[in-house]
């Protein structure tokens, strides 16, 4: 019997209105910790707006980093804004007191430790005004040292490795200069401590822009987040003034911290940090004004953040036996998915993109690696370096969560770039068409080191294949379509919501343009009126290839996207784009290697080497839907791709940025979905929070491993690419053991939740009710 007549449907409700009473995620999700950790490696997650802490209590102190959407500096480094150690004595939180708990409480976004005396702490980050906020009480008098620690106030020649967390290249090799890092400026003003970092200087842009050949472009033109980036923070207390200046050493680092002291003991402290970042050469203005900001903090109101965060919880949710014990391998899934949603959810207002190698939350690298004894600002694959094939994965499932807020500001980054990418299209190729590559920088050009990798690392010399624009790389030349993903999420977001995607049309149509008019000028089309499209690259796997299966499956969906959503057009028309969609050539096909009597999707028509070990043979099922439960093409093809193709079967995997369990669902097997989602969002056995994972491929805390999880868990729930994008499937991939409620944003402004029982559900629920014609339910 299948799966779809096993299913039971009871007590359906259709409902005409939104939903009436807002859901609280189990108390039980808060993360309760009962001793104080060894290092910033045990530390949690809290944040909001653009600000994010890695908050943790140590050897009788609580200490927290403070990190920020868009800290740029120089060298294009995600910076901390630096850490804030807090001392009392009497210490409520000596190491022999026999009363101690740090909780997240995930319901209403922050945490609290609790210690002798009755003591207090409540740390949370305004999501308005972006001012963090630490307030104590105790039932005695406390003195109170607020020591804002920083590793900056001197420059600092950055070393071999630790130029990754540059823009300057991911290997060190001797044709690229090893960077200098600029020093904050630190001081005691206003009864407060300033810290703050100018970027008076584009060392890395400018030998961008002359090692990429573009110095005869208008500098004014080209997109630069650098130029005159400035972020800081203040930190004041009304029961606080400045004390004595201390130097000291935190796992691998030398810091000085500035210390604010209580002026009389108290049994109640009050201190904001108000945070702020722009760009701006009126450096004493924007002093003036963070100062400001900081004095207004205390009108701040706790509740409406906890207001926001509780709404935020009931616009979508999976909860997973939410009764179960702690260890449950179902509990744990559900929980780690909304911790997920809550990291990201601290950059919701953030100008720039949560990032993929660990977002807002990094901590010191070498408790992440040993050969890693750098400041707490290193990251593996630099803070402001963007590879698209990972950051995807943290905004795809955002879709059904029905987070579009949080998603414009990955929509931004490319509307940011794109006339940088129309400028390298004009200029190399002599077209009016975007050119993004893989691995750029976030001004849009590619990365100093990969530009010219064969050149640096090997000696080769550019020739015809490698013409100047395209990276000189075996990895990712040619990889021009990664943004296709985002082009179609836009399209996508449309489709969900009705959002206006007029800001980011231009980079859509200039993206997709590439390759229609490239590949024409390069090759012409061949005999059937079709696109040569070579040389492409499908992801970083196969080279120099022609009609990539990634390439040419994701052009079809994104162009079908394109004219489904019918927006206002300022390059092309609607005859054009169809057209254009005739000239994509169809998904090739191959006798499986290995097993050649089945039918596989070819990862190319050819290719001529390969490089990574990405399954791009399975991109027509996800990202692309073109095959999988309900759609036309033949299901049994996608999963002899998976299964029976010897060429890349060793190319699978359960941890970051692999995409296994999304393939898993999207063919309706439930035993392999569940089986690598429970793995994925199991709890961290590797750091003391439970989605602290790495550093797998990138580093730690690597969010686009839970990014993946996230979608798999959608699609074992509800897929909504069939029948192009109209149906609705409910429970294609759901294993019985696991009950629960969910909440899910589906395309055409629709919403669907319901109670789930095993393989039954209950109660429902589908707005507006004309969906319901729409919706089929498991593999049937």
């Amino acid at each position: 019997m299948s799966f779809a007549r096993r299913l039971k449907i009871v007590g359906l409700i259709v409902s005409l209105v939104q939903w009436g009473q807002s859901i609280s995620l189990p108390s039980t999700y808060d993360t309760i910790w009962t001793t104080q950790s060894a290092n910033s490696a045990g530390s949690m997650p809290v944040g909001g707006g653009d600000v994010g802490l890695n908050v943790w209590a140590e050897s009788g102190d609580i200490l927290f980093y403070i990190a920020k959407s868009g800290a740029f500096d120089e060298n294009n480094s995600l910076l901390k804004l630096g850490r804030v150690r807090l001392s009392m004595s009497p210490n409520p939180f000596a190491i022999n007191a026999s009363n101690f708990e740090q909780r997240l409480r995930i319901n209403d976004g922050y945490a609290t430790f609790k210690g002798e005396y009755d003591t207090l702490v409540k740390l949370w980050v305004d999501v308005e005004t972006f001012s963090i906020h630490s307030e104590i009480t105790s039932s005695i008098e406390l003195n109170l040292t607020a020591g804002f620690e920083s590793w900056r106030t001197d420059g600092h020649q950055i070393v071999a490795v630790e130029q990754q967390e540059t823009s300057w290249g991911v290997n060190n090799v001797s044709q690229l200069p090893l960077p200098y890092q600029y020093p904050d400026v630190i001081r005691y003003t206003s009864r407060g401590v300033l810290n703050y970092h100018h970027n008076a200087d584009t060392p890395l842009f400018n030998f961008q822009v002359a090692q990429q050949n573009l110095t005869s472009i208008d500098q004014n033109s080209l997109f630069n987040p650098m130029r005159n980036n400035t972020f800081g923070t203040f930190m004041a207390s009304p029961q606080l003034e400045p004390g004595a200046t201390t130097t000291g050493k935190y796992q691998s680092t030398n810091f000085t911290s500035y210390n604010l002291v209580s002026k009389t003991a108290e049994k109640s402290f009050q201190l904001y940090i108000a945070t702020g970042q722009t760009q701006t050469v009126h450096v004493n203005c924007w002093i003036s004004s963070l100062v400001q900001n900081a004095s207004k903090s205390v009108a701040d109101s706790h509740s409406t953040s906890i207001g926001w965060w509780h709404s935020f919880w009931d616009r979508s949710y999976i909860i997973i036996n939410p009764d179960a014990p702690y260890n449950d391998s179902g509990f744990q899934v559900g929980k780690n998915y909304q911790y997920f949603r809550y990291m990201m959810a601290c950059n919701a207002k953030g100008q720039y993109p949560t990032r993929f190698n660990g977002g807002i939350f990094t901590f010191d690298p070498v408790l992440v690696s040993s050969t890693t004894s750098f400041t707490p600002d290193y990251r593996k694959w630099s803070g402001g370096t963007f590879t698209a094939q990972n950051q995807r994965l943290l905004y795809w499932p955002l879709l059904k969560s029905g987070d579009f807020d949080i998603m414009t500001q990955q929509f931004n980054f490319y509307s940011n770039i794109s006339p940088t990418s129309r400028n390298l299209g004009k200029f190399y190729f002599g077209l009016d068409v975007g050119l993004t590559s893989e691995q750029i920088d976030n001004t849009g050009l590619p990365n100093v080191y990969e530009y010219d990798a064969n050149a640096y690392s090997s000696g080769e010399e550019r020739d015809y294949l490698y013409p100047d624009g395209i990276d000189f790389n075996d990895w990712l030349a040619w990889l021009n379509d990664a943004a296709n993903e985002f082009a179609d999420m836009i399209l996508q977001a449309n489709l969900y919501t009705g959002l206006d995607i007029s800001p980011w049309i231009s980079f859509i149509e200039y993206q997709l343009a590439w390759f229609d008019e490239y590949y024409q000028k390069r090759n012409g089309l061949d005999e059937n009126g079709k696109l040569i499209l070579y040389p492409v690259s499908g992801a970083e796997t196969y080279k120099m290839a022609l009609n990539a299966a990634s390439t040419v499956s994701g052009l079809r969906k994104t162009i079908k996207d394109l004219i489904l959503a019918n927006p206002d057009l300022i390059k092309g028309n609607n005859s054009y784009y169809n057209q254009f969609l005739a000239r994509v050539p169809s998904t090739p096909l191959q006798p499986c290697p290995g097993h050649t009597s089945l039918t596989c999707i070819a990862p190319a028509t050819n290719y001529s080497f390969t490089k990574n070990d990405e399954p791009t043979a399975m991109y027509p099922v996800f990202p692309w839907g073109e095959y999988g439960l309900g759609q036309d093409t033949d299901l049994s093809t996608a999963i002899h791709t998976y299964f029976n193709d010897s060429q890349s079967s060793g190319y699978h995997g359960t941890y970051g940025w692999r995409q296994d369990q999304i393939w898993f669902a999207r063919m309706g097997l439930t035993s392999q979905a569940a089986s690598n989602t429970a793995s994925r969002f199991s709890d961290s056995t590797t750091y003391r929070f439970p989605t602290f994972k790495g550093p797998n491929y990138d580093w730690s805390p690597d969010i686009n491993h839970y990014g993946s999880a996230a979608i798999g868990l959608q699609e074992m729930i509800m897929q909504t690419f069939a029948k192009n994008n109209t149906q609705i499937r409910l429970l294609p991939a759901w294993p019985a053991e696991w009950t629960g409620y969910f909440k899910l944003s589906a395309p055409f402004l629709t919403t669907v939740s319901a109670n789930i029982t095993g393989l039954s559900l209950s109660s429902l629920e589908v707005s507006p009710p004309s969906r319901m014609v729409d919706i089929v339910f498991g593999t049937g």
